[in-house]
């Protein structure tokens, strides 16, 4: 999946942060160790940096540094072939500590490239002089926009300026459980077509004890981690204006999605259980007794990552599963086929040297050819439309059902703000009082807005 937007999941009682990369096909936390033996960059002055291009006769080296990578021998493997073709020696460092990252991005030890599992920081270090805008790099023709997914590249424009450049990526739609849809007298091969009809199937799909304990359950919306946006969009809104300068948590899209989701706590089940049942059923995100695979939730909003071999394939081969995409509101059809798109993002430090030898070889990272492979090799959503036409990805047709949705005209991008960790937090933890405490959610929304959008203010004025 990738490691890109993910919010803060909600496991039972304890909020967990998932930091999963553009996805490839790894499991959803990334691993913490980085690459034995990389020292921590000191925090030296970006203008320090300038002056550390390398001597006359010194071998031309590339450092890309990556956040996710269960794979390092692959991506190494991957940019050598930019070797072999410049002779200029990429070394590649996967996957890296964040702490690093940020020392790397303030000191002159850092790499030429960085690649991270999502743009959520990328407005924040942008504001901070960290990264190099590209817009006048792209002037140069050396990457082609148009062949580019719209929804993908909006992630990193902040403030009207290209700062980073997305390399894969990552979207949802609902999967089903076809024998269980089977079970409770529903046509296995027609899910869902609105949001309301979802919430009638979860019904016809939950099951109970004579003790009064979820045996199955139709629908959990934050399983396995909030998808908050996803049903934020599909309301017709977000939570900040376009911008990212004015926070929106008030309105009626925001207001809609949060009581859309309460209804499969607070409606007819009863809250302790379904937060016991997604505690159990999300306890291990790689195991063929997870609560879709296990048959104990029958529909779940899910990546494209999951049809691979490093998923579905591996862990429950025989599972008889459909996808499609996540439904509209009955009032909105032609909302069909909403979604977010978000996932890795590359970019250049500001730091950087040679900046034009690190923009040719972020160039040759978009390539399609280059975006193909690493996409099939990792099973994520290749962002080059010319990539997104290899026969490959034409294998799987549930990975196409994502392909398509990544282009449609409905796809959006997420929006972001200097404080995007701030306001993560606080939508998680209102999601926490709605669903365990039915909570009215407007009121904690306007709390959550009196006090969040002064600090925005504040962080766009520094």
């Amino acid at each position: 999946m990738s490691r890109g937007f993910f919010r803060p999941l909600l496991a039972c009682v304890a909020l967990l942060i998932l930091l999963l990369a553009a996805c490839t096909p790894p499991a959803p936390v990334e691993s913490p160790a980085a690459e034995e033996g990389q020292a921590e960059a000191p925090a030296e002055s970006a203008a320090s940096a300038e002056s550390a291009a390398p001597a006359a006769g010194d071998e031309q080296v590339l450092r890309v540094w990556i956040t996710w990578g269960d794979n390092p021998a692959q991506l190494q493997e991957l940019f050598d072939r930019y070797t072999e073709q410049t002779g200029i020696r990429v070394e590649v460092t996967a996957p890296m500590e964040t702490d690093k990252v940020i020392a790397g991005l303030s000191g002159n030890e850092g790499p030429d490239i960085q690649i991270t599992g999502g743009a959520d920081s990328v407005g924040t270090w942008a504001r901070e002089g960290l990264i190099t805008p590209l817009d006048d790099f792209l002037q140069g023709g050396k990457i082609d926009r148009e062949d580019m997914s719209d929804a993908a590249e909006g992630q990193c424009i902040y403030q009207g300026k290209v700062y980073c450049l997305p390399w894969g990526t990552d979207t949802y739609a609902l999967f089903w459980n076809k024998d269980l849809f089977e079970e409770a007298g529903l046509d296995p091969e027609t899910p869902p077509q609105t949001l309301e009809e979802l919430a009638e199937f979860a019904k016809q799909l939950t099951k109970v004890d004579d003790s009064g304990q979820i045996t199955q359950i139709g629908f959990i919306p934050n399983f396995s981690w909030s998808h908050l946006a996803q049903y934020v969009v599909m309301f017709g809104g977000y939570w900040y204006n376009e911008d990212g300068a004015q926070l929106q948590l008030t309105s009626q899209p925001v207001v809609d999605a949060l009581k859309w989701e309460q209804q499969f706590y607070c409606g007819d089940n009863n809250p302790d259980e379904v937060a016991r049942l997604l505690a159990a059923a999300s306890s291990d995100y790689t195991s063929p007794d997870t609560g879709f695979y296990g048959g104990q939730i029958a529909m779940q909003v899910e990546g494209e990552w999951q049809p691979g071999p490093n998923f579905i394939q591996q862990f429950k081969p025989e599972l008889f599963y459909g996808v499609a995409p996540f439904p509209p509101p009955a009032s909105n059809p032609e909302r069909a086929n909403t979604n977010i798109v978000a996932g890795t993002v590359a970019f250049i430090p500001a730091n950087v040297a040679d900046k034009e030898a690190a923009f040719d070889l972020l160039a040759w990272m978009m390539s399609p050819e280059i975006v193909a492979d690493e996409m099939v090799a990792n099973f994520n959503l290749p962002t080059s439309k010319q990539a997104a036409e290899d026969p490959r990805f034409q294998e799987n047709e549930k990975f196409v059902t994502f392909i398509n949705l990544m282009n449609d005209p409905n796809a959006k991008s997420p929006i972001f703000s200097p404080i995007n960790a701030e306001v993560d937090t606080a939508l998680a933890q209102i999601e926490e009082k709605i669903f365990l405490e039915c909570a009215d959610p407007l009121p904690l929304l306007e709390e959550a807005q009196a006090q969040l959008q002064p600090q925005l203010d504040a962080a766009l004025a520094d």
